[in-house]
């Protein structure tokens, strides 16, 4: 018998064009894809159209880009809204609506407060408020681009392959704002440095503080011993503090938490924070009620969680069959919280690095991805 030779397939070379793009895709994007002025296009038709009120995501990408809820086009200006503190929902949503900052901006009261309230949603994207800080707006940055990159790179981590988009949407957020030579007396500056007003009685930092970082992970997790699991008083707070905060900063994360006083925690506070915050870091030890009810309302917005818990927790059936769920040592000895820091480390930048690239939880169920 003689083996028919099967033709081999001309192998297709990448283009460097197609090469950049690949690249690009493994770097995620610190801000926001559009323009503040362009972002407002969601919030807009939302007062327009529903009066304010949440509106049908259908609705909402028809009336501001003509488009279906599945298209890029509107994923990418509602994630910009989200971005900027806006609104709230997006491509798998029901409904999109204004958040409390989106109201202040859309029925302002006058053409200060409205002024005001653009200038704090440019300051909520985090990179956007450090640079301007670095600065003090525009008209201080480098005359020449190799400058001005090496500064981005050097200070804030942002990737090469952004400069370019991240300088014209900068550049042209604050002549939108006009605040190119400074805010002087146009806003209090709610962000950054020694200005920075005291943390919310709701929220805590943790561990190193955030100027040393360019991104926030909110953590989730049970603050009290009540749960199915005899443990010592104070453990969750061991956990917090002695490997889920050092995990974050190795990866490159400030910490911050809700308060451990029940009686200062705002609900609102925290949604507003799962919803904000770059990355949150959920610890399903024990099956804490409140932590998956808050860890749904974060992956139900696509947004990119790290998952974690102690290894004498079950599976959860809806999670752990299809979110990596990595393990710290219960018993929080020197030497298992010395080998769990590292694990979770990776485990959080992985999170971080592979959001853009890696199909997340809704991804999973609808199985449409972008």
């Amino acid at each position: 018998m003689v083996k028919k030779k099967t033709a081999k397939k001309p192998v297709k070379k990448t283009s460097s064009k197609a090469s950049t793009q690949n690249n690009k895709s493994n770097a995620r994007r610190p801000y926001p894809s559009h323009t503040l002025e362009e972002a407002l296009k969601i919030g807009q038709v939302i007062k327009d159209h529903n009066n304010g009120h949440p509106w049908d995501t259908e609705q909402v990408a028809k009336a501001s880009l003509d488009v279906k809820p599945n298209n890029n086009k509107f994923f990418y200006l509602a994630a910009a809204s989200r971005d900027y503190g806006l609104t709230i929902g997006g491509r798998y949503s029901e409904k999109v609506e204004l958040t409390d900052q989106g109201k202040k901006v859309l029925f302002a009261g006058s053409e200060d407060e409205r002024n005001q309230a653009l200038i704090d949603a440019f300051f909520c994207v985090d990179i956007f408020d450090k640079v301007y800080k670095y600065y003090d707006g525009t008209v201080n940055l480098p005359d020449k681009k190799e400058f001005l990159s090496n500064t981005l790179l050097k200070e804030f981590n942002l990737n090469k392959e952004y400069h370019d988009e991240f300088i014209k949407l900068f550049k042209k957020n604050c002549e939108f704002l006009k605040i190119e030579s400074g805010t002087g007396d146009k806003t209090a500056r709610k962000r950054g440095g020694d200005t920075e007003k005291e943390e919310s009685s709701d929220v805590r930092v943790v561990g190193q503080p955030k100027g040393k970082f360019d991104r926030t992970a909110f953590v989730i997790m049970p603050f009290s011993e009540k749960g199915p699991t005899p443990r010592p008083e104070g453990y969750f707070k061991e956990v917090l503090e002695q490997i889920i905060t050092p995990a974050a900063n190795q990866a490159g994360f400030a910490v911050e938490t809700a308060n451990q006083h029940g009686s200062d925690v705002i609900q609102s506070t925290i949604i507003n924070k799962l919803l904000q915050a770059d990355l949150v870091i959920a610890d399903l030890t024990d099956h804490n009620p409140n932590v998956l009810f808050e860890l749904g309302v974060r992956i139900t917005k696509e947004l990119p969680v790290a998952l974690i818990k102690a290894e004498d927790t079950g599976p959860i059936f809806d999670v752990d069959n299809m979110l990596r769920v990595v393990k710290y040592h219960p018993n929080l000895w020197a030497s298992t919280v010395k080998g769990d820091i590292p694990k979770l480390s990776d485990h959080i930048k992985a999170s971080w690095d592979n959001a853009e690239t890696s199909s997340n939880y809704m991804q999973i169920l609808t199985g449409v991805t972008h």
